[in-house]
């Protein structure tokens, strides 16, 4: 007499989430604010910069910090006034160029 042939289970596959590498500018609101770390052999930094306004902020590299702690950092200075916008108002900042203040005026 034979067994019952039984079905073999899948093994679940567990999908790990990731930390995020880019996040959204407090000044702007663009999605371009990333994190990175320099490490040479005199000095270790590391750099929080948006691409799209220029608004940017150095910090000391500590190994345990992830790259969403250093953001969390960026975000407290620029809440608190420690970081602001370099640079003219139309370029950087709010985000309007000429174009969009050409389209104002016509209507």
């Amino acid at each position: 007499m034979g067994r019952r042939k039984r079905r073999r289970s899948r093994p679940v596959v567990v999908v790990k989430r990731k930390l995020p590498t880019v996040f959204q500018c407090p000044s702007c609101g663009a999605q371009a604010v990333s994190v990175v770390v320099r490490k040479g052999k005199a000095a270790k930094y590391v750099l929080v910069r948006c691409s799209n306004c220029g608004l940017n902020k150095q910090y000391a590299y500590n190994e345990y910090l992830e790259p969403v702690d250093y953001f969390s950092r960026f975000l407290d200075d620029y809440e608190e006034g420690k970081i602001s916008v370099k640079g003219d108002g139309a370029s950087a900042g709010g985000g309007y160029g000429e174009s969009e203040e050409l389209h104002h005026r016509e209507n």
